[in-house]
């Protein structure tokens, strides 16, 4: 063999060595790499915008794989947990849900009861209510006969709204007794035994219902001089 034999023969084995070296310091780079980031699993993310306090189900979810270390103890893992759950707050979409995003539809509690009725879609509701708010409900009467003055009054406090229905056509006779068409929306409310009779009372002898949209966290009460408006 001669000296330009040798040294090729050399560079041969230097550049078997070195891929010998490449090829185990790859191995050893991609078992790091796993050990890293280990196991993969599924996730749920949210495919579109979900606003507070509205319902979440599977259609609004897409599935993610992610590292399992990655993900969070309280991360949502099967659609199954999301159901009868609404979202606390407002939640973009791309999202990946855990459960302090969502909680219990508000409902009854103890003492409280289900009251839904329809509203004026435009004077009582303008798009602005939603579930989860708070309103006042303001009710206008007509003047009696016996002189009682025409009023606005406000006929429950701080209402909890849990569901806000779909504007459908609403038939109402006025005090002549002719009927008109107008847009009405069921609006469900939580409220107490006697916040319920008060307001099923109004509703069948008022002019008309208003709601009265209160700002968050406003949870004060309306002190009676301020409860009642007097046409003159």
């Amino acid at each position: 063999m001669n000296p330009r034999q040798r040294r090729g023969a050399l560079l041969l084995v230097l550049t078997s060595v070195g891929a010998i070296v490449v090829f185990f310091a790859v191995v050893a780079f991609v078992g790091r790499v796993g050990s890293e980031v280990g196991p993969m699993t599924t996730a749920w993310e949210l495919s579109r915008d979900v606003t507070a306090y509205e319902p979440v189900d599977g259609t609004m979810l897409h599935a993610v794989q992610m590292p399992e270390r990655w993900l969070p103890k309280t991360a949502i893992r099967s659609q199954s947990e999301v159901q009868g759950l609404v979202a606390a707050a407002n939640v973009p979409a791309g999202s990946v849900l855990q459960k302090g995003m969502l909680v219990p539809r508000p409902g009854v509690q103890p003492g409280y009861r289900e009251v839904a009725i329809v509203v004026d879609a435009e004077t009582g509701v303008a798009g602005k209510v939603k579930p989860g708010n708070h309103v006042d409900i303001i009710a206008t009467t007509a003047a009696g006969k016996d002189g009682t003055p025409q009023k606005s009054e406000i006929w429950v406090s701080n209402a909890l709204v849990l569901e806000v229905g779909v504007p459908s056509d609403v038939s109402k006779s006025d005090a002549g007794g002719s009927f008109a068409t107008t847009k009405g929306v069921p609006v469900t409310f939580a409220l107490t035994s006697d916040d319920a009779l008060r307001l099923a009372y109004v509703e069948s002898f008022s002019v008309k219902l208003r709601l009265a949209l209160r700002g968050d966290g406003d949870d004060q009460s309306v002190p009676d001089s301020h409860r009642t408006y007097e046409g003159r």
